[in-house]
């Protein structure tokens, strides 16, 4: 098995990413394709119920795979700003939307973009005005609710507060602050998560550098609608 980046499955495909190329499986782990359309693609995510198959780079675009068809669709450049795209993103409950975190104005400044999966043209855009708010993981947790970690900036630019949110129709609600433990934890949790548990991730991994063990991390679940609950006013 080649040492991937990232490796995910749905159950009846599996997806593994390489700085060079993306391999598509099938359940028996035949391959059924070999994409080289994308470079530095090291990251991947299903629709939930399509076909479908996002890989992102940080060269700021994403492209689009049919895993039926064993085809390319269609690749997205979303910034200008390059290097640095290595936020969530994740495919709304029903497959309509692709949500993408992505760097819109500098590699320091985060924003929230939502695509229509029917042609994954931009349909709104969140945060991109805002320096202080910076979204950082997206995902859409059980309840169907779109969940968002991120941290916002102080006067002086530097981080001030995690936080947990939910995503609604105007951006971000109701906004959490949340301990900066829980925010380092549930960020390099996320970002492993993503990339599939593999071990080439663990070792560029912010657990590593804090010594964090993280055997079986992989058999355990995080889910940001648990971290946002925990925050909740009483």
């Amino acid at each position: 098995m080649k040492k991937f980046w990232g490796y995910i499955s749905n159950g009846r495909f599996s997806v593994g990413c390489t700085e060079r190329a993306v391999y598509l499986y099938d359940s028996a782990g035949k391959e059924l394709a070999r994409f080289k359309d994308i470079k530095n693609g090291c990251r991947a995510a299903f629709s939930p119920n399509k076909d479908i198959f996002a890989v992102k780079s940080t060269g700021a675009y994403f492209a689009v795979y049919s895993a039926e068809k064993t085809a390319h669709v269609k690749t997205v450049k979303f910034s200008n700003v390059d290097g640095s795209q290595d936020d969530g993103f994740c495919f709304s409950a029903d497959g309509k939307y692709f949500y993408n975190v992505e760097r819109q104005n500098s590699p320091t400044n985060s924003a929230i973009s939502v695509y229509d999966t029917k042609n994954f043209e931009r349909i709104a855009i969140f945060c991109d005005k805002d320096d202080r708010t910076e979204p950082k993981h997206i995902e859409v947790c059980i309840d169907g609710v779109t969940y968002v970690l991120g941290f916002l900036r102080g006067d002086k630019g530097v981080m001030s507060d995690g936080f947990a949110a939910k995503l609604g129709e105007k951006g971000l609600e109701d906004i959490r602050k949340i301990s900066r433990e829980d925010y380092d934890f549930h960020f390099n949790f996320k970002q492993l998560e993503k990339y599939g548990f593999t071990e080439k991730s663990k070792e560029w991994s912010g657990f590593r550098y804090n010594n964090v063990d993280m055997t079986g991390m992989e058999n355990t679940v995080h889910p940001l609608s648990e971290l946002w609950e925990k925050y909740k006013t009483v």
